[in-house]
């Protein structure tokens, strides 16, 4: 199926790695020019120059998405290297493992500007460019931690329930100019960062990282962990023509590690 992305000018928040990265590079699948965000120049540069060998337009912007003026940084810089903006992916997160007295006050704003406020300032900063644009999507992604309690993960919690709040929100605002807010609910999958996040979550819970992955396995319907790419062909379709009467909605990718009704 032609998702109709050729020629279309993506920018993607922490896209060097991860859930980011499979993101870009399936948006680059489909014919789509990307731009990548990243703190660390290395895997920025190596991000972009995968995305040019599939054939597209790719740019790189050194930022930190922790501050509005590093979001803004981002997508002037998209825009300057693209041409125009068409779609938005907002993807930085992490995990900061932690109870309400081990955490201070310091680490809380920290996390909440990288995990939450990226996401309100990358969109505020391209809503213009959007309204000018082709494609006019938006996708947020948050994670299972916002749909399903999940002990230890006090953090995410709080910032992934208020991603999907957001997407409501903007769904509903921007709706009038054609544009379209989703959010994508990917399960546990198999990216370097759950290395650290796992040990994290085995420390909190006193047994062991192999512990805490296979634990996660066996609660999903599938019994095991999400590929990157699995989550960026359900993130490609989102942001497409395809994909044209769906806004405000979650979409969950987790291999039914939700089982709400």
């Amino acid at each position: 199926m032609d998702l109709g992305l050729k020629g279309k000018n993506a920018a993607v928040t922490g896209s060097s790695q991860g859930v980011g990265y499979a993101i870009a590079m399936a948006l680059a699948a489909e014919g789509c020019n990307v731009a990548f965000s990243a703190r660390g120049k290395d895997r920025l540069e190596k991000a972009v120059a995968d995305a040019k060998a599939k054939g597209v337009k790719a740019v790189g912007v050194e930022c930190d998405l922790a501050s509005s003026a590093g979001c803004k940084k981002f997508i002037d810089g998209a825009v300057a290297g693209l041409g125009s903006l068409d779609i938005l992916v907002n993807n930085v997160g992490g995990m900061m493992p932690g109870t309400l007295d081990t955490i201070s006050d310091e680490q809380w704003a920290a996390f909440i500007d990288m995990s939450l406020m990226s996401y309100l300032w990358s969109t505020k900063y391209a809503i213009p460019h959007l309204k000018q644009g082709k494609g006019r999507r938006v996708l947020n992604v948050s994670g299972v931690t916002g749909k399903q309690l999940l002990p230890g993960a006090l953090t995410t919690t709080l910032v992934n329930t208020a991603i999907i709040g957001f997407t409501k929100q903007m769904a509903a605002a921007l709706a009038p100019d054609g544009i379209t807010v989703n959010n994508i609910c990917p399960g546990f999958t198999n990216t370097e960062g759950w290395g650290p996040r796992a040990e994290a979550m085995a420390k909190v819970r006193g047994v062991t990282a192999g512990d805490v992955r296979k634990g996660i396995a066996a609660q999903t319907l599938l019994g095991r962990w999400a590929e990157p790419d699995e989550i960026g062909t359900v993130a490609a379709f989102l942001v497409s023509e395809r994909n044209s009467y769906m806004t405000g909605t979650t979409v969950e990718v987790c291999g039914g590690f939700l089982k709400h009704l």
